[in-house]
């Protein structure tokens, strides 16, 4: 399987933007969404049940936001980790920093080495366009 994607136009940020204002830059096209209850489906083929399994889900998101707001980073197993990302508006001095110029935080995920290797096998197609 490959991922499709399709050409748009947008503004060129590149060192060439003075000849070349616009150019053309691949975006994924997605067929569809998997909701939740069809990967509880799924996951309940194995012969765990679906209720435990989203027990277990619930639970999880539960003590990432716990342990996130903590300062901690989390191990989600091989599926990877997540960490706050911070930013903020600059200061001149440290004693004009304020706690209010730190920005909403972002939760940053790093993937585990599985979903690594399916990131680096990922095959691209261009998708047709319809008539």
């Amino acid at each position: 399987m490959s991922v499709k994607y399709r050409l748009v136009e947008r503004k060129n940020l590149g060192n060439d933007k003075n000849q070349t204002p616009v150019k053309l830059y691949a975006q994924p096209v997605y067929s569809d969404l998997v909701g939740f209850e069809e990967l509880l489906g799924e996951i309940s083929e194995a012969g765990i049940p679906s209720n435990q399994v989203k027990g277990v889900i619930d639970r999880m998101n539960y003590l990432i936001r716990k342990h996130l707001a903590a300062g901690r980073r989390v191990q989600f197993g091989e599926f990877g980790n997540f960490r706050y990302g911070v930013g903020s508006t600059g200061s001149a001095t440290e004693d004009e920093f304020q706690t209010n110029m730190i920005k909403i935080p972002r939760i940053i995920f790093s993937p585990g080495t599985t979903l690594r290797k399916a990131r680096k096998d990922t095959g691209f197609e261009k998708k047709e366009k319809r008539l």
